[in-house]
Order: C-alpha cells, then structure tokens, then sequence
C-alpha cells in the first residue's frame, strides 16, 4: 500500500491543489494537522470553505487528523474551531477524522485530535498525530526547539508506542525520519516558499519511506 503523508498546509492553496492532483496515485492520504493558518484569522472561514471544496473533491480515501492551528477546546475561538468541528463535517465513507480508528490494506490506522486524550498504543498500529514524540529528531528542531509530545515521547522511549506515528508540527526537524523504541517516526517538515508540500512516500509491503522535498526524492529510509 502506497501511503502520502503530508502536514502543516496552513491555507496554502497551491499546495491543496497540488494534493487534489496528486492523492489519486496514492492508496491512501494522511495529512497530519494544521491545515489551516491562524495567523490569517480574518480569513478563516474562507480558508475552511476552500479546504473543505478541495478535500470532497478528492476520491482517494483520507486519514486526517487536527493540529494546533485547526482547534481550540472553547472560547475566545469561533464554534468552527472548538475541537476541530469544522474538520469533523467532511467525516464520510472513505474520509477518517479525528477520533476514528479503521483498517485498509491490512493495516490499522488511529487518527488523533489535537490535546486529545492519548490512547494505549497497539504495537500494529500507524498514528496520525500532530506533534512527535518528544525529545525524538523528529520533534527537535535545528534552532534546538523541540515541539514534540511529551505523553508521546514518554510511550515510545519505553518502548509502548505504535508501530508508526505520521506527524508535522516542527517545521525544520533535524531528522525527518527517526525510530524511538519500536516506533518509526516521521515528520515531512515544512518549506515555506516551496511550490508543493514537503511529503513522504510510504510502500507499507516494501517498508520503505521516501522523503521529496519541491517535488524531487530527497532522501530515503527502509523501515526495518
């Protein structure tokens, strides 16, 4: 099964159109959070439209999780962003939000919400979860910020995490892919001013990940 994981749109539209273009060679689509850009909040009900339009124009089933810029948990925030409601509308056969655990291409996948409860890890699992684990290269970014979970962290240090976690969040992480116990961790990072997302393309069967960067292979990884 070919996954595409992507994270960390903020509203960018050229790259929603991108992914409309795009999703239908891929088994599954997994985009892991903040999809939208709160910086632009005077343009967040246009920016939930057009995400919206473009991702139930799509066929290609979805795995989509929340991230910070995508929900809140009550006011001051708009009713569209308490816990990520507006996501929650494109949930249909085929589309898994926040909350939802489904299998496809034997395989189990979890999507989970911003500062949602974490549950127990099943080691065959695939998470979709904004932020990394903790204290991971995944969560560490090359200023020495690190934006990682620290709940996560603490599971897959111990060696209690799921098989995979797909995650965004640091924007320039020091290793896009990592391992932390029995856990793979991978986060695509995020390039500004590039033309399409940053993305990695996972072969489930072959174990293997690749990281593109402006539409180009930029690094590879076998997931042993």
């Amino acid at each position: 099964m070919r996954l595409l994981h992507c994270s960390d749109f903020h509203g960018n539209r050229r790259w929603f159109d991108w992914l409309a273009q795009n999703a239908a060679s891929y088994d599954l689509v997994c985009l892991a959070g903040d999809h939208l850009d709160l910086l632009e909040v005077r343009r967040l009900d246009p920016q939930i439209r057009m995400i919206k339009a473009v991702l139930q124009g799509i066929v290609t089933p979805l795995a989509i999780c929340s991230g910070n810029h995508d929900s809140f948990s009550g006011p001051p925030a708009p009713p569209s962003l308490h816990q990520a409601a507006w996501l929650r509308e494109l949930r249909r056969p085929g589309v898994w939000i926040d909350g939802d655990v489904f299998e496809t291409g034997g395989q189990r996948f979890r999507c989970i919400g911003w500062n949602a409860p974490l549950p127990p890890a099943s080691a065959d699992e695939i998470w979709l979860y904004h932020a990394p684990p903790a204290r991971s290269p995944a969560a560490a970014g090359l200023d020495d910020s690190d934006a990682g979970d620290e709940l996560l962290g603490e599971r897959c240090q111990a060696g209690a995490g799921p098989v995979m976690v797909l995650s965004g969040h640091q924007h320039d992480p020091r290793q896009w892919a990592c391992r932390v116990g029995r856990t793979w961790c991978l986060n695509p990072g995020y390039s500004h001013r590039a033309s399409v997302p940053n993305h990695i393309v996972i072969d489930t069967l072959a174990r293997t990940a690749m990281r593109r960067i402006d539409d180009r292979d930029h690094a590879a990884t076998h997931l042993a």
